[in-house]
C-alpha cells in the first residue's frame, strides 16, 4: 500500500515538471497566500463537480451505475489537490489524521455501539 507521504510526494513531482499560467507547485508561506486560496478554490470546485453529479443521480437523470466512474474521477481530482495542499504547505496528513481521529474517538465515544 502506498502512503499519503508518497502520494504527496509522487504529486509534487509531477507538479514540478508542468507549467501553466500559475506554477503548479510552490511551497506556500506567508508571500504567496493567494496560491493557497488559488487551491482551496480548486479543491471545491472539484467537490462541486462531484456534488452535482451525486444530485443528477438523486434526483434520477440517470442511474449510479452510470455515473459511477465519473464520480470515481471526480473524486480523484478532489484527492490531487487535497494532496497539493498538504504537500505545498507542509501538512504530514498521515500523522494529522490520526492526531484528528484520536480526538474523535474521544469526542464520539458515547455514541459507541
Amino acid at each position: 500500500m502506498t502512503s499519503i507521504k508518497k502520494l504527496i510526494d509522487k504529486q509534487r513531482e509531477f507538479d514540478e515538471r508542468h507549467a501553466g499560467n500559475l506554477p503548479f507547485y510552490s511551497v506556500i508561506n506567508e508571500d504567496n497566500l493567494p496560491e493557497l486560496e488559488h487551491l482551496i478554490v480548486c479543491l471545491v470546485g472539484e467537490v462541486g463537480e462531484f456534488s452535482n453529479l451525486v444530485k443528477k443521480v438523486r434526483r434520477g437523470d440517470f442511474p449510479l451505475a452510470v455515473a459511477k466512474q465519473e464520480l470515481d474521477e471526480e473524486l480523484a481530482d478532489v484527492f490531487i489537490y487535497l494532496l497539493k495542499i498538504a504537500g505545498q504547505f507542509g501538512v504530514d496528513l498521515e500523522r494529522e489524521y490520526e492526531k484528528k481521529m484520536n480526538k474523535n474517538e474521544q469526542k464520539f465515544k458515547r455514541y459507541e455501539r
